[in-house]
């Protein structure tokens, strides 16, 4: 096979193993609570155990600060945070007016909010299975050794971005919503596009260590703002929560100490 396209070919399985992910969460018809355990965990994992670290190994072999990915990620935490609390204060004026005038149109706006905060969510998990692509790419591009190693793992935790993005979008736009399966579609394109940009393109460090950065930032919000309190809300008991959080953070865990 040709050098040139074995990245790219490669890079189906882990489109087909987000498409596995996801389809498993868009089939499940039980309680959502436990998917939104595991979720939080692997997100939680996935921002500790992989983003960060890798975002601070790039940025010391710059020779840059020990402290830039910290302040990335900090600096993401609270602009997500502003951010979701100026979506949340708008949706929650709009109800109140609801409640007052009971006028259709305002409660169409407060859904807009809703689906606004959804596929943002849903995005961000495709754009880092985009970076995930372009590793893969960059990775074959440099030693074809190395290439395999970094397609593996990545293959490994694409399963669980395919249902933490369809995990996103039943929280937000409800079951088997129409736009669902095109977006988790999307998503199993994002590796396999971002393995040819990878490969051909390459990426410039310094944005890598900002991209790791910010999107472990993203994540934990989204872990501990969105995914965990929503899953001890409902009527799972609170141990089965929190094992099930254990045991996301203990697959991504797992799959790091694999792939390094």
């Amino acid at each position: 096979m040709d050098i040139s396209l074995t990245p790219i070919l490669l890079s189906a399985l882990p489109m087909l193993s987000v498409l596995a992910g996801g389809m498993v969460v868009y089939k499940w018809k039980k309680d959502l609570h436990p998917l939104l355990s595991l979720s939080g965990g692997i997100l939680l994992g996935v921002a500790f155990l992989d983003l960060l670290p890798e975002a601070i190994e790039h940025s010391l072999e710059e020779g840059g600060s020990l402290t830039t990915p910290f302040a990335v990620t900090l600096g993401a935490i609270i602009l997500f945070h502003i951010l979701d609390k100026a979506f949340s204060f708008h949706a929650h004026h709009q109800h109140a007016d609801e409640e007052a005038h009971a006028h259709p149109e305002e409660h169409c706006h407060n859904d807009t909010h809703t689906y606004t905060r959804t596929y943002i969510r849903a995005g961000s998990i495709i754009l880092h299975s985009f970076l995930d692509g372009i590793a893969i790419g960059a990775s074959f591009a440099a030693d074809e050794r190395l290439g395999m190693l970094v397609l593996l793992a990545v293959v490994l935790h694409s399963f669980a971005d395919g249902m933490s993005t369809v995990t996103f979008l039943k929280l937000g736009l409800g079951h088997k919503h129409k736009s669902t399966l095109p977006i988790l579609g999307l998503g199993a394109l994002a590796p396999f596009i971002g393995s040819f940009v990878g490969f051909r393109l390459g990426l410039d460090t310094h944005a890598i260590v900002l991209l790791l950065a910010a999107f472990a930032g993203f994540f934990i919000f989204l872990s501990l703002s969105e995914l965990l309190p929503q899953a001890h809300s409902g009527r799972m008991s609170k141990t089965s929560g929190v094992a099930l959080t254990l045991i996301g953070i203990a697959l991504v865990a797992f799959i790091s100490m694999f792939a390094a």
